[in-house]
């Protein structure tokens, strides 16, 4: 003899129902969003409840292409040659690379730009098929050319190759350097143009060349890595405003 169900029990049971078929096994997406709201088994609290877990859904997809997006970029050797400065990676060199492996990990990138005190600075969004992005900008000072357009397009590649490194952690090494254990790989070295742009700041601010040098952990300005250039740029800052 089956026991009478409650009232408790009848009231519940409607509820669980829905919300199984608002989140059914194995189907975390948007479609099975739609449906259920379609289906009138999503509430305003059910519907805040599923924005959360596909976007957490999302965040592991992106996770985890990006760890075999890594796996599967090599270290890149600099081609193009600067007369007396060793070689750097231009951005279309990088982008020949690298964006057959971002399709193939269902990445994209694209880039926006601002320009705020003197500098321009490149935003690389990296944007994922499963529809996470993550965001990441390189800001560079704006410096003298044969023309204000000619400078800010300078200062503009220089942003957007960095932005671009900086966000797939890529690494790039100077040919010269046959010994793989002295090789000075970058996110890479920092571009000729920011290292003439350091070079006149310490001697404007009157610094101890060999002093920001070693600070640097470089022999020249030409071989100070990129990712110390925030730091650099800051310390000089600093002593520029004290100057004021």
């Amino acid at each position: 003899m089956n026991t009478p169900a409650t009232r408790t029990e009848l009231e519940l049971a409607p509820r669980e129902s829905a919300v199984a078929r608002a989140l059914p096994t194995g189907e975390l997406s948007i479609q099975a969003a739609f449906r259920a709201i379609v289906d009138g088994d999503l509430d305003a609290a059910k519907l805040s409840v599923m924005k959360e877990l596909l976007a957490m859904s999302a965040e592991r997809e992106f996770a985890a292409a990006f760890v075999a997006l890594q796996s599967d970029l090599p270290t890149i050797t600099a081609t193009t040659p600067i007369p007396n400065r060793g070689k750097y990676e231009k951005f279309e060199d990088v982008m020949r690379v690298v964006g057959p492996l971002l399709v193939k990990h269902g990445f994209t990138v694209s880039f926006s730009m601002d320009f705020k005190e003197s500098r321009i600075a490149e935003t690389c969004q990296l944007q994922h098929i499963g529809g996470h992005s993550r965001s990441n900008s390189f800001a560079v000072r704006t410096r003298k050319a044969d023309s204000d357009t000619q400078a800010d397009c300078m200062a503009a590649t220089t942003a957007k190759r960095n932005a671009l490194l900086n966000a797939l952690n890529i690494v790039i090494r100077q040919d010269c350097l046959a010994d793989e254990s002295d090789a000075r790989n970058e996110g890479g070295a920092i571009t000729p143009e920011q290292a003439a742009e350091l070079e006149h700041r310490v001697q404007m601010t009157n610094s101890d060349r060999a002093a920001f040098l070693k600070f640097a952990q470089a022999a020249t300005f030409n071989e100070i890595a990129s990712a110390k250039y925030e730091m650099l740029d800051a310390n000089l800052r600093r002593k520029e405003a004290k100057g004021r």
